[in-house]
C-alpha cells in the first residue's frame, strides 16, 4: 500500500512539472484564442483553446500561438513556468450615438503564416497584444505602436476620435440607396458603401463621396459630423418621342452620360451630389455643364428631331439608312450625329439639321419646339451630256428657295446619275454655263421643283461639255452597256442550260 501511494505521488509530481500557466492581462475582460504548435516547418497545430483575459490558463509545456484582436504572439511555455502577456485596449470613439445600421470597419492581419485576416464590423473596442500593429481603419492605414513596457507591466488604453459622414435620406427613396466613400490620400484603392440616412465612421482625413456618377471631395476633421444633402437630376424627354426606336434599329437604347462614364436612363429621377456636373446625350459630340443644387430636382429638358424616310416597319435596308447631322448657325462642324428614323436628342437651342447625301442643305428647327419631325423625299438627277460650241456647264447643284431651308448641295456629277435625299420642301436646280465670249460671260439657268414624301422625283438636265469630254463619256457608257449585255447573255445561257440526267446505280 505504501509503495502504491509513493508511485502515485511520483506521477503527480511529474505531471506538475510538465505544465505551466499563461496569463494575458487586459484592461477589460474578454476572450482570446490559443493554439499549441506541433511543428513550425510546416506549421501544424495540435490543439485549440479559448482563454479569458485576466485569468490564468494551465497548459502542457510547449510552444503556443496566442491570437487577440489584430495581433498575435508566440511563446514557449516550460514546465512550472508562468508566462504573462499584455493586451492593451484600443478605443475608437464615434462622434454620435451609434446604431446597428451605421458602419465602421477595421481590417487587419492577425497572423501572416496562416493568412489569418480579420474584418471587424461595428467593433469600437479592441484588445490588442503589445507591439507594433498595422490596421486598416475605415480604409485608412493606422499604425498602432504602444510605448515600451515598464515594470510592473500594466495594460494601457489608447483612444482615437472618429469622424462621421452621412448622406441624408429623402422622401420616396428606394431601399438600399447607397453612397460610396474612398480615401483620396495614400496609395490604397479601397471603397466602402453605406445607405443614405446612416453614418459612416472614419478617421479624420480627405475622402471622396460618390453617388450615381457624381462625386464630392470632403475633408473630415477629428470628431466632425458631416451631413451631405443630396441633389436630384432628371433628364426629361416628352411622351411623343419614341424611345424604343433606337433599340430596335440601332440595337442600343437612348441614354444620357453623366460625368463621362456613368449612364442614366431618360425620364428617371436620380439622387446625386451637389456641385458641377457634365451631361452628354448619345449622339452628342460635346458635353454640357450643369450645376446641381442640393434638395432641388434639377430637371433638364431634351429636344428631339426625327428624320422620317417613310420606311416600312421591317425594311431594314431603309430604316436608319441615312446619317443625320445637327449644326449651330454658320458652324462648319456638327454638334450631334444620328441616323434617320431614330430620334436624335439634343440640348442646344440653336439647331439646323441636314441629311447625308445633301449635307450642305440645312433646315432650321424652330427655336421653341421641343420635338420636331421632318419627312424626306428623293430626287434622281440624270445629266444629259451635250456638245454646244462655245458653251460649257461649269456648275450644277441643288439650291434651297427660302426659309426654313438654307444652303446648297455639292456640284453634281456630270458622268452619272445622283440620287439625293431632300427634306420635303421647295428647291431649285441651278446651273451655271460659261459662254465663249471675250470676257467668258457666265449665264445661270434655274429649274424649280417640289420634293414630296414617299416619292422619287426624276429630273433630267442638260450638261454642256467639250467635244473631247463628250467622246470620253460616250466611250465609257458604251463599255458599260457592253458589260451589262454580257451579264444578261451569261444569265440567259445559265437559265437555258441543258439538264444532265442523274444515273442512280
Amino acid at each position: 500500500m505504501t509503495l502504491l501511494l509513493a508511485l502515485f505521488a511520483g506521477v503527480s509530481c511529474r505531471f506538475k512539472e510538465q505544465t505551466g500557466t499563461v496569463l494575458v492581462r487586459a484592461p477589460h475582460d474578454g476572450v482570446y484564442e490559443l493554439y499549441r504548435i506541433a511543428s513550425e516547418e510546416p506549421l501544424q497545430f495540435v490543439s485549440e483553446q479559448i482563454g479569458q483575459f485576466n485569468k490564468e490558463l494551465r497548459l502542457p509545456a510547449g510552444q503556443y500561438l496566442v491570437l487577440a484582436d489584430c495581433s498575435y504572439e508566440t511563446l514557449v511555455l516550460r514546465p512550472a513556468e508562468k508566462k504573462t502577456l499584455i493586451a492593451h485596449l484600443v478605443q475608437f470613439n464615434p462622434p454620435v450615438s451609434t446604431d446597428a445600421a451605421d458602419s465602421f470597419s477595421i481590417q487587419c492581419n492577425r497572423f501572416a503564416k496562416t493568412k489569418s485576416r480579420q474584418h471587424l464590423h461595428n467593433r469600437y473596442s479592441l484588445n490588442i497584444l503589445h507591439g507594433t500593429r498595422e490596421l486598416l481603419v475605415g480604409m485608412v492605414p493606422l499604425r498602432i505602436q504602444f510605448p515600451d513596457l515598464k515594470e510592473p507591466a500594466e495594460p494601457q488604453t489608447l483612444s482615437y476620435n472618429l469622424s462621421g459622414l452621412k448622406v441624408e435620406a429623402y422622401e420616396g427613396m428606394k431601399p438600399k440607396t447607397s453612397f460610396f466613400v474612398s480615401p483620396t490620400e495614400g496609395l490604397l484603392s479601397v471603397t466602402e458603401n453605406q445607405e443614405f440616412g446612416h453614418w459612416q465612421f472614419l478617421l479624420a482625413g480627405r475622402y471622396r463621396v460618390e453617388v450615381n456618377g457624381t462625386h464630392l471631395d470632403v475633408v473630415l476633421s477629428e470628431g466632425e459630423q458631416k451631413i451631405i444633402r443630396p441633389a436630384f437630376l432628371r433628364i426629361s424627354v416628352s411622351d411623343s418621342v419614341n424611345l424604343h426606336a433606337s433599340s430596335s434599329i440601332l440595337g442600343t437604347p437612348l441614354f444620357v452620360e453623366l460625368n463621362q462614364g456613368h449612364w442614366l436612363d431618360l425620364n428617371e429621377t436620380y439622387a446625386v451630389l451637389p456641385g458641377e456636373a457634365s451631361l452628354k446625350l448619345n449622339g452628342s459630340l460635346y458635353d454640357h455643364s450643369i450645376v446641381l443644387e442640393e434638395n432641388v430636382v434639377n430637371e433638364k429638358k431634351v429636344r428631339s428631331i426625327l428624320i422620317d424616310l417613310d420606311c416600312s416597319a421591317w425594311d431594314w435596308s431603309c430604316l436608319g439608312s441615312r446619317e443625320i447631322f445637327l449644326y449651330g448657325t454658320d458652324k462648319t462642324y456638327p454638334f450631334a450625329e444620328g441616323i434617320s428614323d431614330v430620334p436624335l436628342l439634343f440640348f442646344e437651342e440653336d439647331a439646323w439639321v441636314s441629311v447625308q447625301g445633301s449635307r450642305d442643305i440645312r433646315y432650321k428647327l424652330p427655336d421653341h419646339a421641343q420635338d420636331s419631325q421632318l419627312k424626306v423625299g428623293f430626287v434622281k438627277l440624270t445629266p444629259k451630256q451635250q456638245y454646244r460650241a462655245g458653251q460649257i456647264t461649269d456648275l450644277s447643284r441643288i439650291e434651297t428657295s427660302g426659309s426654313p431651308l438654307h444652303g446648297h448641295s455639292l456640284d453634281l456629277s456630270i458622268d452619272g446619275e445622283t440620287l439625293m435625299p431632300l427634306i420635303v420642301g421647295h428647291y431649285v436646280l441651278s446651273q451655271y454655263h460659261a459662254l465663249a465670249t471675250n470676257d467668258w460671260e457666265r449665264r445661270a439657268t434655274k429649274i424649280a421643283f417640289n420634293v414630296q414624301s414617299k416619292e422619287t422625283l426624276y429630273i433630267p438636265y442638260p450638261v454642256f461639255v467639250s467635244e473631247k469630254k463628250l467622246k470620253q463619256i460616250k466611250d465609257i457608257q458604251l463599255k458599260q452597256q457592253q458589260v451589262q449585255l454580257e451579264k444578261k447573255y451569261k444569265l440567259l445561257q445559265w437559265k437555258n442550260r441543258p439538264l444532265v440526267p442523274t444515273t442512280i446505280e
